[in-house]
């Protein structure tokens, strides 16, 4: 809906202003309102206070008309047309034949006076109004009585101030068509306004719910806008605008880039204690430039924004799920070391953990990031063995878009990204090659990272927690290991004890393993003491002790009516007698190797009858004959006898 606010300047004009507008709106099927004030005892700026600034466009006449267009006012004039100056001339004539004429009004209401009174051959006396008041009006009829002036000409106010001063007067009245033609004319601009707002709007509310800061500078280097945000990072305020930008900003990298010419895109300027990516463009008008937009951010921003989004992708597995509390141990050295892990979790230094093979340094790594400052924060994790050297690099530092073949389009972070903020864990730390070794020292003590094939610096703030089960001292002195990297990534140090130097631990651990291992399962048996536990040296430390685990719940749940086996009988090595296929085939393969020699062995010793078979395995006929014929089993007796008990994983 669009309003029209028509500002009559006398009772008849009101009355004929709403019969137009009746006409004019049923044929602009309903889509405005419009108001008639009566203005007759109003100055402008009593008119202006009425409006209250909610009107699409006004129509007035005289020295409103006048005033309203000089303060920006959207505003339609009624004219006066020569024929309405003529009709009211010759009025004058029919009623005061010698009475000298003068005629009150504001400049444009009286252009057409000088002419008409010459065609006339009549002398009319014009008072031009400065101000549309009634002191002014007040003082022109003065002026016009003492000039002798008998017949006042004008508008209401000045007519009706005139006859109070006993002078004779006539109400110079607009025609019905050029009120029509007023009105008519209001249509339009109030329809080409009210399009104006509402882009005007919208483009106010894009910019200002954009995140970025955005100023725009003119020709003259002055600020003519800026959005919300620009108002918080630079602390802007509304006085500012049209100020020069000398005036505005304080002496920075941004105000240079500001007031210099030419485009740029993604510079890290200074702002105060800030850091800005900025981008800068020209405004064009048919190729000539007549201003810039710069647009930026807070670095600290778009950090914390990055880390939002990574918080939301999850799924992508750069998170510590293990606390401290999740380290399975009672012994005295295990307590201690886990005490020192919880100390050094409170510094933001770098870690180095040392410790054998399956020791569970991960699970310290991660504990450590979760009980620190960090928490909360990505935790990125990389085994440096498992990648060759190019991979490797690509895979810490990420890549520009083509920076070699088989570049992901577009570039790919590295994992010193990802992990801002955060921690990074780098296993087996001297695995990597010592020309990796000095870039890797140079991100790691400048806390700054550059993609492969792009020359664009980008600041990260990283913990690094790395581990080696290598001595790395021996590296450096054999010149396999870099003496600067090894002192920058030792800030503290914990040295992982092996399995062997805990036994106290082991049934702990291996019952933990269990009750995770049998959990959706209806297994609920826990371990008792063994020798051979105890006297084992355990190479492969708890992942070794896990995989036995693993071992002893397929068998127990697999054959639920066999024989008892302690825990000890499913552990690879020489001083053991085993079945079991060699280290390398899976548990899957092994379980069903010994599925297949149980099987066989029953066989056997029931003279292949399988009703007894399945009895003793606590399964069907059915069942048995199935995995007989998955397992590929003969049905051929056996003769020969074998060790029931010794079939292992």
């Amino acid at each position: 809906m669009f309003k029209i606010l028509f500002l009559a300047a006398y009772p008849e004009m009101a009355r004929i202003a709403r019969e137009e507008f009746s006409q004019q709106s049923r044929e602009n099927r309903g889509r405005y309102s419009f108001y008639v004030l009566d203005a007759q005892s109003l100055s402008t700026d009593e008119v202006i206070r009425e409006l209250k600034g909610d009107s699409d466009v006004l129509i007035a006449r005289g020295g409103y008309f006048r005033d309203l267009y000089e303060k920006g006012i959207s505003v339609v004039e009624i004219p006066i047309a020569g024929s309405d100056l003529i009709e009211a001339i010759k009025n004058a004539r029919l009623r005061f034949p010698s009475a000298p004429i003068g005629i009150i009004g504001s400049d444009n209401m009286l252009a057409d006076i000088s002419r008409i009174s010459q065609a006339l051959n009549l002398r009319i006396r014009p008072y031009y109004l400065k101000a549309n008041t009634m002191e002014e009006i007040a003082r022109k009829v003065d002026e016009a009585g003492r000039d002798g002036i008998r017949l006042i000409i004008g508008g209401f106010k000045g007519t009706k101030y005139a006859a109070s001063r006993g002078l004779e007067t006539l109400l110079l009245e607009s025609g019905r068509a050029s009120i029509r033609h007023a009105i008519s004319r209001a249509f339009r601009i109030a329809r080409s306004n009210h399009l104006e707002k509402q882009n005007a709007q919208t483009y106010k509310t894009i910019i200002d719910s954009a995140y970025e800061g955005i100023i725009v500078v003119n020709h003259e280097k002055r600020l003519i806008m800026f959005n919300n945000a620009a108002q918080k990072i630079l602390g802007l305020y509304t006085r500012y605008e049209n100020l020069p930008i000398d005036a505005v900003l304080p002496e920075s990298e941004l105000k240079t880039a500001a007031k210099r010419n030419g485009e740029f895109f993604n510079e890290v300027l200074r702002f105060n204690n800030l850091y800005l990516s900025v981008n800068k463009v020209a405004l064009r008008l048919n190729g000539e430039p007549f201003g810039s937009v710069l647009t930026f951010q807070d670095i600290t921003k778009i950090e914390e924004m990055e880390q939002k989004i990574r918080g939301l992708v999850r799924s992508s597995g750069h998170t510590a799920k293990y606390q401290f509390r999740d380290i399975i141990g009672e012994s005295a050295v295990i307590r201690e070391t886990r005490e020192i892990a919880r100390l050094y979790a409170n510094h933001d230094s770098n870690i180095l953990l040392v410790g054998e093979t399956g020791t569970g340094k991960e699970l310290f790594a991660q504990s450590i990031h979760n009980a620190g400052s960090r928490a909360g924060q990505p935790f990125v994790a990389l085994n440096c063995a498992t990648l060759q050297d190019n991979r490797l690099e690509s895979e810490l530092f990420g890549y520009a878009d083509g920076a070699f073949t088989g570049a992901r389009k577009g570039g790919k972070k590295g994992l010193f990204e990802l992990a801002h903020n955060g921690s990074i864990f780098l296993d087996e730390i001297s695995e990597i090659s010592t020309a990796l070794q000095a870039r890797l020292l140079r991100v790691i003590q400048e806390q700054e990272v550059r993609r492969l094939g792009h020359d664009r610096i980008i600041p990260i703030n990283v913990r690094v927690l790395s581990s080696s089960n290598r001595d790395l001292e021996n590296l450096i002195r054999e010149g396999r290991f870099r003496r600067d990297l090894y002192y920058r990534l030792n800030v503290f140090r914990i040295d992982i004890p092996p399995l062997r130097e805990r036994k106290q631990d082991i049934l702990l651990i291996a019952n933990h393993c269990i009750r995770r291992i049998a959990k959706d399962t209806a297994f609920s048996e826990t371990i008792g003491t063994e020798e051979i536990l105890q006297k084992y040296a355990w190479p492969g430390n708890i992942r070794e002790l896990k995989n036995i685990c693993e071992r002893y719940i397929a068998y127990r749940i697999s054959f639920p009516k066999a024989p008892p086996r302690p825990l000890s009988s499913f552990i690879d090595g020489a001083e053991f007698p085993r079945t079991t296929p060699d280290k390398e085939q899976s548990i899957k393969e092994q379980m069903r190797q010994s599925e297949s020699t149980l099987i066989a062995a029953y066989l056997r010793e029931y003279g292949n009858n399988k009703g007894k078979v399945a009895q003793k395995l606590g399964i069907s006929r059915q069942t048995l004959w199935r995995r007989m014929k998955r397992l590929k089993i003969s049905e051929e007796k056996q003769t020969r006898s074998i060790n029931i008990a010794s079939p292992s994983f």
